[in-house]
């Protein structure tokens, strides 16, 4: 193993002008082993100040025996150059670019670093990137990030990627964009990423990443240039630049890690798996640690709180000198050899035809930090060129950037993926867990991840939430275990993923559950939440568990009542407790109907009311009576009834099957109180009483009602339709509906009428007082409203001189009303028919059956309705009434003598 620094200075031929690098100090010797061959590979590949004055510029090369050549362009015409050989372990944690511009370049070198070299003789870095600078050069640079990094990794795909060329103001910039890459990449491929931060001729220059100014002799004007030899990069703005293409979900899972501040980790040593180096579940793993332990919106550390790994630990670390050769899908290696490029593809060009990478062990973790103790270079990070660092780690803590990033909705790893991106990103990620390729910390991560997504990407991250079900159904069962349910929550599962869960382990846990059934009750509990997670849908064992429970429930003077709600509370499955709970109603049955209330009066009868949102109708208004028919409530009959009507829409009871069923909990097979049935018929309908056959409960009310209003009449009308009513009592509605009809003129006063009218008051005398009064009224309304002429015809006459005073009162009342009488005496004097039908019926009687009453309301009326009319008599209208009397085989005499009276007193 052998390191060896070699010094030059740029020395211009006499005759051709030509630039050459000749021994700095010519006194002193630096030959070594094909010293003349490395002198001419430093000439190839060396960068170029701008100007005396300017900083140093940095290249690093691979050569064709697998050694490394690091050089360094410094002011003054001077070239360092650092080589390791191809047994030489390193760099260690110390990335080629972490050497730009470090002061080291600027001290004594050394004759020969012998086998025994430690890396603390490396040339020193100054911390140009850290992890905070680099977070923030790539937010300043948000849009840029993704496309190079993508790039970066077809450089090492097969074939290889296209030399990438970056165009900027500043050398130090392309060295960012350097350490950018180095950071993001896997660690076997950093030793790898040649480079030069400065080439004045970037077609011979041999290496992976170019940088160039903006006055680079670099001609972007053919197309060919920019879209098929290389991968132009342009941060001036000054040129053409190669046509963007689509990120890989790599770069832009890294890109986004980035930019939200929470650096990737890539992985360490090889990487063996089957995404490979470049797999995407490390991402998110470091993220996630990161986002645990500072949030997603500043640098964080990882969990194991590990920089780039410690480069105290010795050569034996740094992957000791076994650079296995890498095959052509690695990648084309750039080699110096003076040999023009082979293809248009990019490759870089080699000493010879063998296309090996060196792969020194590096470490993964991107932290560009350096201990305050300088433990990162054997001590001298503190003061190397004088500087001392005053942002670095404290015990792996960090400090957030100056510009912090606003934190993200979502997982820090997957924030401003979308589309086919976010798509690949999981289906990896997916693939990686059907395969049983993630360890247990890795599940934990990816499930915590599922756990943070909403909307687009919660939808598309279902196919990953399915295979972590999976996965975990498929351990528990290779152990004979149960999932523990509880951990599938806050999964984004869709509909469709239940669906297929279901069909693939569905018949196994109903079939779990079943087996189990067999058990007490209150060993139900885990076997119940695995077949409702992942049970086909009405399984044998879930039914049958169902009606099991419900059965238990009913007996609630039994211990298994008590088990069953325990099993139900612990599930804690709204959807299980609903069934169940209809279960309870199957078969009902008034027997049914008195356990369901046993079981709220009971200990269990807390979880019930807890539960009651999930229950029936039924279920619910059994507890609810139940508990109002106790202390401090004690409710009985309509007011129990009416409190329980709450559960209904509208508080009115609208169909026949909550009627009965509320009738049955209130009153069993009872009638009501009499006083009771107005307020229930209000809470329903009389309608809807006689529906569900319960009219022969409520006649209290029509026989012997407190009142005879219109409510009374209205629901007479319906029970008279009843066809299980009584006969008295239909005869009984009849009557009273019959009266209301001719008071309203909706029936008119004829002779079938008023014989109807007859023979019902036959049927149902006697009537209760109340009723009597009310039908009386609604007669002597309805015949004092009456034309004459049918009251004569229609034998009304006859109720008349035998009527009681509720009836005659009412049809005085009618005819006295100043109304009544205004109409009269205005239109009876063109209608004598009808004035000779009044005199008729109001004349006097003598005769047997007519009351006193009738004549002293006859002999009334003819003097305050009839006399007045008189008045507006002519003797030809006196005339035409006593030719009306005459024919209508009445008494002409009487007439002539009482109007001859009338007239009298009126004189």
């Amino acid at each position: 193993m052998a390191i060896r620094r070699l010094s030059y200075r740029l020395g211009q031929e006499p005759d051709t002008g030509t630039l050459s690098l000749v021994p700095s100090d010519p006194d002193v010797s630096q030959l070594c082993e094909n010293e003349g061959r490395l002198r001419s590979a430093v000439t190839r590949v060396m960068g170029a100040p701008d100007s005396d004055d300017a900083g140093s510029e940095l290249s690093y090369s691979l050569l064709p025996d697998g050694g490394r050549l690091l050089c360094a362009a410094l002011p003054g015409q001077r070239v360092e150059a650092l080589h390791l050989s191809a047994d030489t372990p390193g760099p260690g944690p110390v990335w080629p670019i972490d050497t730009w511009r470090s002061a080291s370049w600027e001290g004594e070198r050394a004759e020969s670093l012998g086998s025994g070299f430690v890396e603390s003789e490396l040339p020193v870095p100054e911390a140009h990137f850290d992890r905070e600078l680099l977070v923030e050069f790539a937010r300043e640079r948000a849009d840029r990030v993704a496309p190079f990094l993508a790039d970066v990794r077809r450089l090492f795909e097969d074939p290889a990627g296209r030399q990438i060329v970056l165009v900027e103001d500043d050398s130090g910039t392309v060295a960012r964009w350097i350490a950018l890459a180095c950071a993001s990449l896997p660690e076997a491929y950093v030793s790898a990423l040649t480079f030069t931060t400065r080439s004045a001729d970037p077609r011979r220059a041999p290496q992976r990443i170019i940088g160039i100014g903006p006055d680079a002799a670099f001609d972007r004007s053919d197309d060919a240039v920019v879209e098929y030899l290389y991968r132009v990069h342009d941060g001036t703005g000054g040129g053409p630049e190669s046509p963007p293409t689509e990120p890989d979900a790599w770069a832009r899972l890294t890109a986004e890690r980035w930019l939200t501040g929470n650096p990737p980790r890539p992985p360490r040593g090889a990487v063996t798996g089957p995404e490979g180096p470049f797999a995407l579940i490390p991402l998110v793993a470091g993220a996630l640690r990161g986002s645990r332990g500072g949030g997603g919106a500043g640098v964080t550390e990882g969990v194991d709180g590990a920089d780039r790994a410690d480069p105290t630990a010795g050569p034996d670390r740094a992957g000791g000198a076994d650079h296995a050769d890498r095959a052509d899908g690695a990648g084309c290696a750039d080699r110096v050899d003076g040999a023009d490029r082979t293809d248009g593809a990019g490759c870089a060009d080699h000493l010879d035809q063998t296309n090996h990478l060196d792969e020194p062990d590096r470490a993964a973790d991107s932290d560009r930090s350096r201990g305050a103790d300088g433990a990162g270079h054997g001590g001298r990070a503190d003061r190397v060129g004088g500087a001392h660092r005053a942002d670095h780690l404290d015990d792996g803590a960090r400090t957030a950037p100056r510009h912090a990033h606003p934190g993200p909705s979502a997982p820090a790893p997957l924030v401003g993926l979308s589309g086919d991106t976010l798509r690949a990103v999981l289906d990896a990620f997916t693939h990686s867990v059907a395969r049983g390729e993630a360890d247990d910390r890795t599940l934990g991560e990816l499930d915590q991840l599922c756990r943070g997504l909403d909307g687009d990407q919660a939808l598309a991250a279902r196919p990953l939430a399915l295979a972590l079900v999976r996965h975990r159904l498929d351990a528990c069962r290779g152990r004979g275990t149960l999932p523990d349910l509880a951990a599938f929550e806050g999964l984004p599962l869709g509909q469709e993923a239940w669906r297929e869960l279901r069909e693939e382990y569905g018949d196994r846990a109903d079939d779990a559950l079943r087996a189990r059934l067999r058990d007490p009750v209150g060993t139900w509990t885990e076997p119940l939440r695995l077949a409702l997670a992942v049970g086909a849908d009405g399984g044998p064992g879930l039914d049958e568990a169902m009606k099991r429970l419900a059965d238990a429930l009913l007996h609630p003077e039994r211990r298994d009542c008590a088990q069953a709600v325990q099993v139900l509370a612990a599930l804690d499955h709204a959807p299980l407790t609903r069934r169940v709970l209809r279960l309870l109603l199957v078969d009902f049955t008034e027997r049914k109907l008195d356990r369901l209330r046993a079981l709220a009066d009971s200990p269990q009868g807390d979880w019930l009311r807890r539960n009651i949102d999930d229950a029936p109708l039924t279920v619910r208004l059994a507890a609810a009576a139940a508990q109002w028919h106790g202390p401090p409530d004690r409710l009985r009959g309509v007011e129990l009834f009416e409190r329980l009507t709450g559960f209904l829409s509208n508080r009115r009871v609208e169909d026949v099957r909550t009627l009965n069923l509320l009738w049955r909990i209130v009153w069993r097979n009872d009638p009501p109180d009499r006083a009771e049935q107005p307020r229930v018929a209000r809470l329903c309908t009389p309608r809807l009483i006689i529906e569900a056959d319960l009219g022969r409960r409520v006649t209290g009310w029509l026989r012997e009602p407190d009142r005879c209003d219109r409510e009374l009449v209205d629901f007479a009308r319906e029970m008279r339709k009843d066809p299980k009513l009584g006969a008295q009592d239909r005869d009984t509605a009849e009557l009273l509906v019959t009266a209301q009809d001719l008071a309203d003129g909706r029936l008119a006063v004829s002779r079938a009428s008023v014989a109807r009218l007859k023979e019902l008051g036959r049927k149902v005398s006697p009537l209760g007082m109340v009723l009597r009064k009310g039908v009386d009224e609604r007669v002597g309304r309805a015949l004092a409203g009456a034309n004459p002429l049918d009251v004569c015809e229609s034998h009304g006459l006859q109720i008349l001189v035998a009527a009681g005073p509720d009836l005659l009162g009412a049809y005085r009342a009618h005819l006295l009303e100043e109304r009544t009488r205004d109409r009269l005496e205005r239109e009876l004097p063109g209608c004598p028919a009808e004035l000779a039908a009044y005199y008729h019926v109001w004349r006097p009687r003598k005769r047997h059956g007519v009351t006193a009453h009738w004549r002293d309301v006859a002999a009334e009326l003819l003097d305050q309705v009839l006399a007045p009319v008189l008045a507006h008599l002519d003797d030809h209208r006196l005339g035409q009434v006593a030719t009306v009397l005459r024919r209508e085989g009445q008494d002409v005499q009487e007439w002539t003598a009482w109007r001859h009276r009338i007239a009298q007193e009126q004189s």
